[in-house]
């Protein structure tokens, strides 16, 4: 780096690169060649250094509204005809010149648009905070709803498990009505087979009681015609209706109904014990 000079001028940008030194007619044709920016310092002494737009004679007064409230510089006059003639900013973007520039009528003018533009900024701020405070309640709101629903969700899915713990009891209790359903008709059906086999013994039975009492009616018959075997009549099976019969409710065997048969039956019962013959079953000595 050069040694201190405080015969001319020194530039720094934002580097930290300082260049110098020159005299303060080159310094102000590098503020029109845009090679001093906003942001550059100046120092006589590399010592002290102030920002290039305080020094009067670089002329950077001059701000670009660029975009409506947004705005670039200061810059030097020459800086802004280059970015007006190359496209670089559009031919009517508002320029501004700084105080200590330009027609008392035109500050008055830059002012009230300043103010103008502060005021608008402000409505801007409280129609912000506005909808930021809307914005907040509608958090709120929605925080409690999702509360709300979340609260709800919790008791639906404590009354689900409610009624799933019934429908189990529920479902257990069928089941074991169903089991003793099922015994009870296990039970039927032994007892039915119980009574189809009782009943089968009452048959046998039954038969074994018509054989003995045919034994007894052949017996009798027999001991009637004096120990002589009465030869039953041959049957003849004919399509011709039977002959008329006189109804006889008590002959001259004394049999009316099961009573006198079961009377007769043990009377011819004794005298063949009598006897000495052996007929067996309910009537004899087969129990």
């Amino acid at each position: 780096m050069a040694e201190k000079d405080s015969s001319g001028y020194y530039i720094r940008g934002e580097d930290g690169k300082a260049f110098g030194p020159v005299e303060l007619a080159t310094l102000v044709e590098w503020a029109g060649d845009s090679r001093v920016g906003p942001t550059s310092s100046v120092s006589r002494d590399q010592t002290n250094w102030i920002a290039a737009p305080l020094v009067p004679e670089l002329g950077m007064t001059w701000l670009v509204e660029a975009e409506q409230g947004v705005f670039y510089g200061p810059f030097n006059r020459r800086v802004v005809d280059g970015l007006l003639e190359s496209g670089a900013v559009a031919s009517d973007t508002r320029l501004y010149e700084l105080s200590g520039g330009g027609s008392a009528a035109e500050q008055a003018k830059l002012k009230a648009e300043l103010d103008a533009k502060t005021a608008s900024l402000a409505d801007l701020e409280a129609r912000v905070a506005a909808q930021a405070e809307t914005t907040r309640n509608t958090i709120a709101f929605m925080e409690s709803k999702i509360a709300e629903l979340t609260d709800a969700q919790a008791s639906a899915e404590k009354a689900a498990a409610a009624g799933r713990e019934a429908m189990k009891a529920e479902v257990f209790r069928t089941r074991e009505r169903a089991e003793a359903a099922e015994e009870r008709a296990a039970k039927a059906e032994a007892e039915r087979d119980a009574a189809f086999k009782k009943a089968g013994v009452l048959e046998t039975e039954l038969a074994d009681l018509r054989s003995q009492l045919e034994a007894v009616t052949r017996f009798s018959a027999l001991a009637k015609s004096g120990g002589q075997e009465v030869v039953q009549p041959e049957v003849v099976v004919s399509d011709a209706p039977p002959p008329k019969t006189e109804p006889r409710f008590a002959g001259a065997s004394g049999a009316a109904g099961l009573a006198a048969l079961e009377a007769a039956a043990r009377r011819e019962l004794a005298s063949a014990k009598k006897q000495g013959i052996s007929l067996g079953g309910i009537f004899g000595g087969k129990k």
